[in-house]
């Protein structure tokens, strides 16, 4: 037929087709956005988060309101991304974050490594796995809030007595922690009495009243009571201890490499701060 000849013609039936296109496409669109499928994978996944808190296996009916409570969820979500209310929200934008980095998190695996990688691997991070020097000891504590500017006085005044015999039991003020300690590194020292403290008893020798030293709560005197010595660590006595820790470091490395990956996906503009 010659209407079909017609270039006008041909133009306005190639629109209207596209618009049809066009109409029946975003109904299947939207068709699809409304159907909310529960897939077997999902319900494995939200019952085992069940289990773990409820402490048992969900029964027929503990399964149907997780499913429930799913769909429900799930509607609540579609509706509000498609009223854009987690447009600009930094909590919901966290969230997201988080999931992802938790999903790559859980994609991050490391298998076994043959016996002779893991022992090269250890020779390298011996000093990691070595245990260090641990001191124990006793101290006499002097609170500044009791003694204020005379704290010092109060401090050498009782360590003239301890030289002269006094039982130090009987001396300093009343200390929100212990008196005595065995066996800390020095490490939990600091975290414990501060860095600067921490620093100048093991720095001490065996027996004898130190010199007042500072802490984060005042002053005190030390006496070391005994000294263990820092030790090299043996590979096949801590041979799970490594393989835990050789996991952990490839679990972080892949993650870093998936992190990487994923954001190579994207071009990244940082505007010029003025």
């Amino acid at each position: 037929m010659k209407i079909f000849r017609d270039p006008i013609t041909q133009f306005v039936l190639i629109g209207l087709l596209l618009v049809g296109l066009n109409h029946f496409w975003n109904a299947w669109q939207g068709e699809q956005g409304r159907t909310i499928v529960v897939g077997a994978a999902e319900i494995d996944r939200l019952e085992k988060i069940w289990a773990g808190t409820a402490g048992r296996v969900p029964t027929g009916e503990d399964r149907q309101q997780i499913i429930d409570q799913y769909v429900q969820e799930e509607a609540l979500v579609r509706e509000a991304e498609r009223l854009g209310l987690g447009d600009g929200d930094t909590i919901i934008r966290r969230r997201l974050a988080q999931k992802m980095d938790f999903l790559i998190d859980g994609e991050a695996t490391a298998d076994d490594p043959a016996a002779a990688e893991l022992e090269r691997w250890f020779e390298t991070q011996r000093e990691r796995f070595a245990a260090p020097e641990m001191r124990s000891f006793i101290h006499i504590y002097f609170s500044p809030e009791r003694h204020g500017s005379r704290i010092d006085a109060a401090a050498e005044a009782a360590l003239a007595r301890l030289r002269a015999g006094a039982d130090w039991k009987t001396l300093g003020d009343p200390f929100i922690q212990k008196r005595s300690y065995a066996a800390v590194p020095e490490r939990e020292v600091a975290r414990l009495f501060g860095p600067e403290f921490a620093t100048a008893i093991f720095r001490l020798g065996k027996g004898g009243w130190s010199d007042p030293i500072g802490s984060a709560f005042g002053l005190h005197l030390v006496r070391i009571e005994a000294i263990d010595q820092a030790a090299q660590a043996q590979f096949a006595p801590i041979r799970a201890e490594v393989l835990a820790a050789w996991q952990e470091e490839q679990r972080a490395e892949a993650k870093r490499t998936a992190l990487d990956r994923l954001i190579g996906k994207y071009h990244v503009v940082v505007e010029k701060v003025e």
